[in-house]
């Protein structure tokens, strides 16, 4: 049975277990010394990638791919273009021509390898999208770059929550083999990513409904830029950044609350009807949803149970992030609706909406 049919079948919570689960999510970050022994993990696993041979990588990557329903094909070395695997997703929704292309890289990964990629896909015919994977990290200007582009960018820390959730646990076992809590004096410094934590939606029904967030300071979101949605499916710095096809979940984002800008202080988190494609959508469907973090590969799953929603909403907040003096952030769930839909959300926290970005939100 997937996760997504167990969770529906969940009676919604009483006070004291919505308490509980709040206080799952409080302390995103543990302690020094925690945050330590995950990063030490990281950099073992992180080398163990390293230490692949070029063609085995690949293989891996590939292999990755198909564990996740694809199907793959490994291109010649001396003929790929720049590209290292293709893969094909049947999905109806949101398959399409995969090109990959993988990095074995120790350093933040420039953005000229990201563009020379972008390249590629367009002067390739049979592509629809591309996927740069790296054992490494990308800077803000390779997540600005990508941003409404068909370019995915996964970085070590991702690589290797993937790996682990499609079933690829076994391969990490020698970096736990130490009971050491440093890794060995001489090895090769490697430029670890923050593993983003995922913001799961699920929800009961056939109806379809969009996830989107604001990043903001106080009551108002820093910038258009800031609103993460389908049609802006990242912040200018990838803090923020909406995943389509994500295991069983109706809905996912990515968050890197570390490496949100320093004024933001909170992360609001909406569901809206996809009124653009179902003009008459409202959030009546909106049955059963529950909202999961995931906050990284060592830590357990945080269950927040939520209201349905109402037939005279077309968007409703589901909730907030806030950060407090101290760097932590605590969920709180605050639920709103909005018969004006995601522009009155939007315009609620402060953005402005012309009349084409109105039809742009569906609206």
């Amino acid at each position: 049975m997937s996760r997504s049919r167990k969770l529906h079948r969940l009676s919604n919570p009483d006070t004291a277990e919505r308490r509980a689960q709040r206080m799952l999510f409080r302390h995103l970050r543990d302690d020094t010394n925690a945050n330590r022994g995950r990063m030490v993990r990281r950099v073992r696993e992180l080398q163990l990638l390293l230490e692949m041979d070029p063609i085995e990588f690949e293989q891996l990557i590939a292999r990755l791919m198909e564990s996740m329903g694809m199907k793959v094909e490994l291109t010649a070395r001396s003929k790929d273009g720049g590209v290292d695997v293709r893969g094909i997703d049947s999905d109806p929704f949101r398959g399409g021509n995969v090109i990959v292309q993988v990095k074995r890289y120790r350093d933040t990964v420039t953005p000229s390898v990201v563009r020379d990629l972008f390249g590629t896909l367009q002067h390739d015919r049979a592509a629809t999208k591309a996927v740069l994977v790296t054992t490494s990290k990308f800077g803000p200007s390779s997540h600005q770059f990508v941003s409404g582009k068909p370019i995915t960018l996964i970085n070590g820390s991702e690589l290797v929550g993937l790996l682990k959730h499609h079933g690829f646990h076994e391969m990490f076992a020698p970096a736990y083999a130490s009971a050491a809590d440093e890794p060995a004096a001489d090895a090769p410094a490697i430029d670890v990513a923050a593993e983003p934590a995922r913001l799961l939606l699920h929800w009961t029904g056939e109806e379809e409904y969009d996830i989107a967030a604001l990043v903001c300071q106080g009551n108002r979101a820093l910038s258009d830029d800031h609103l993460v949605f389908y049609n802006n499916a990242s912040t200018p710095d990838g803090s923020v950044r909406l995943v389509t096809g994500y295991d069983d979940a109706n809905a996912c984002l990515m968050v890197d609350f570390d490496a949100l800008p320093a004024e933001a202080d909170r992360l609001v988190v909406i569901a809206a009807a996809d009124t653009e494609n179902h003009p008459t959508a409202t959030m009546a469907g909106f049955a059963g949803p529950a909202l999961i973090l995931e906050a990284g590969a060592d830590q357990e799953a945080a269950v927040v149970h939520l209201a349905d929603g109402a037939e005279s909403n077309i968007a409703m907040r589901l909730g907030r992030f806030d950060r407090d003096p101290a760097g932590n952030w605590d969920f709180t769930p605050a639920l709103a609706g909005y018969p004006g839909g995601l522009r009155q959300a939007v315009v609620a926290y402060g953005l402005e909406v012309t009349d084409e970005e109105a039809v742009a939100a569906g609206q």
